[in-house]
């Protein structure tokens, strides 16, 4: 009798054993789960990220160029022929040349400003980062309507 008493208690103490190591599986199953959801749901958001920030520009993208906080220009990006130049001189001697492409994008190719943060910036087709040049005061922006239907284009942008 005392044989099967052990026995009794071993095949209890085994059970307990499975059980505990079914639910260590079913733990660890479900961090695996909740690890490939975390890891899928941030890939989609990455991606995401990308194609909003490589978007072309779209039907009414207009480049906002301001100075000393003045508008004084605006450039329609999605009607550009060919790519193009153009000069901002600034009020202390200071000048920005500006390039319009085909693609739809703008960006600083050159700068009187001693650190470039707005030439390194580099294009810009849609209105997450603005171009900014702090030592000449100039700021660019591209939005995706025409704020003001006062304002006129300059001839090539037309």
């Amino acid at each position: 009798m005392d044989l099967n008493k052990k026995d009794m208690k071993e095949m209890k103490e085994m059970k307990k054993a499975d059980s505990s190591k079914d639910k260590s599986k079913a733990s660890s199953k479900k961090i695996a789960i909740i690890l490939s959801l975390l890891i899928l749901v941030i890939g989609l958001g990455a991606g995401l990220s990308l194609y909003i920030m490589n978007k072309e520009a779209t039907d009414g993208s207009y480049a906002y160029i301001y100075q000393n906080n003045e508008l004084i220009k605006v450039v329609d990006l999605t009607n550009v022929k060919e790519d193009y130049e153009f000069r901002i001189d600034s009020e202390d001697g200071g000048y920005n040349i500006v390039k319009v492409t085909t693609d739809g994008s703008i960006g600083i190719i050159e700068a009187s400003c001693p650190d470039h943060v707005c030439m390194n910036t580099g294009f810009i087709r849609n209105g997450l980062v603005p171009i900014t040049c702090l030592p000449n005061e100039l700021v660019i922006e591209v939005k995706n309507s025409k704020e003001d239907s006062n304002l006129e284009y300059d001839g090539v942008a037309q």
